[in-house]
């Protein structure tokens, strides 16, 4: 796991402590949780009100070091040591079956050959073509975790996993094979989730035992003047422009 520099930290604090401090603002996620990144890092940003955004899988990319990060935000309660998962990709992986090498999958295809089809679905025609296309040779993903009350955050940053078909089993969770499990044999830890229904694929993580957990209290400012601040900001950049 990644540390932030104390620098970072207090960037990432005043990121949050604005964002919410803005009325306009409900939650940090998506977007709002990217800009936050990048403040925090001070790495560019895309602005989606003049560029369209992609579905790369790299919200965010240094170019200076190539570092690409896929940026997620989860409400969950915090503690060290939880256990979370992520969406990280719709795979259907039925649909592709031919494409991906594995003619002919359904529900009652062996779960190795289902794993392996979901590890190349995700490994190869997802994380190996975004990083090519985008330049990415250190991947990594970001995740802001936030608690219901949104008083409590927690900061993760890693390199994004590839297994490979060896390091994983599979099988399902139960009888009804709505969900399938991919368990780390390194320490039986159930490291991926896919339900065929919904064809999405989940990744789970933990948060170390000694990760810092932030405990702020963000204030609202009324919304006119943040209203008024703003068109005095932007009259000002209007003059000058």
């Amino acid at each position: 796991m990644f540390l932030l520099s104390d620098e970072e930290k207090q960037k990432l604090i005043a990121g949050i402590e604005s964002a919410f401090s803005v009325p306009f603002i409900d939650d940090i996620e998506d977007f709002i949780w990217e800009a936050i990144f990048a403040y925090t890092k001070s790495i560019p940003l895309l602005d989606p009100l003049t560029v369209i955004r992609s579905k790369r899988l790299f919200d965010l990319v240094d170019p200076a070091t190539n570092i690409g990060w896929s940026a997620k935000a989860l409400q969950c309660p915090i503690h060290p040591g939880l256990g979370f998962e992520l969406v990280i990709q719709r795979a259907d992986i039925f649909k592709k079956s031919d494409e991906l090498g594995f003619p002919q999958l359904s529900v009652n295809s062996p779960t190795d050959q289902l794993g392996a089809a979901l590890l190349t679905h995700w490994n190869y025609f997802k994380v190996e073509q975004d990083m090519a296309f985008q330049g990415v040779t250190d991947p990594r993903v970001c995740i802001l975790l936030k608690s219901k009350k949104r008083n409590q955050f927690a900061y993760y940053e890693d390199i994004l996993e590839r297994h490979m078909t060896s390091e994983i089993d599979w099988k399902w969770s139960d009888a009804s094979r709505t969900g399938l499990q991919g368990i780390r044999r390194s320490d039986l830890f159930v490291k991926y989730r896919w339900y065929p229904n919904q064809k999405q694929f989940f990744e789970r993580f933990v948060l170390p035992s000694d990760a810092e957990i932030l405990s702020l209290s963000p204030q609202r400012i009324p919304l006119s003047d943040v209203i008024d601040m703003l068109k005095l900001k932007l009259a000002t950049i209007q003059s000058n422009s």
